[in-house]
């Protein structure tokens, strides 16, 4: 038998972080659907949703079990992105989904440090 996992004291904060991964997540691939042009819904499309579902629902369970691990290398992906699509923005190349979805990447990485650093 395993020794049982230390929790961390914000669990709460975790809980918050994973739910309101999976409804940005959720957000994002609306966003996506209603503004990228060519999107056309084939059986592979729909076997890729899927994926991703099961894929965001895994994590989303790590995060609600309080993985500080999963949180913090979520929190690094999320920030690269934040900053790739900000330097994209900039520079004028970006894609046309970037400004409609940007805000949820910074909704999910403020989850994120919430829950990892104690963000108010």
């Amino acid at each position: 038998m395993s020794a049982p996992q230390p929790q961390p004291a914000n669990l709460k904060k975790y809980h918050q972080a994973a739910i309101g991964f999976v409804l940005l997540s959720v957000v994002y691939l609306v966003l996506a659907y209603l503004k990228v042009p060519s999107f056309n819904i084939t059986f592979q499309t729909v076997g890729y949703l899927v994926f991703f579902i099961v894929f965001v629902g895994m994590l989303s369970k790590f995060i609600y079990g309080g993985s500080r691990k999963v949180v913090l290398f979520l929190a690094a992906i999320y920030a690269a992105r934040i900053l790739v699509s900000s330097y994209t923005l900039v520079a004028g190349v970006a894609h046309p989904m970037v400004p409609y979805v940007l805000p949820t990447t910074f909704l999910s990485f403020y989850l994120f440090g919430r829950a990892l650093w104690n963000w108010p």
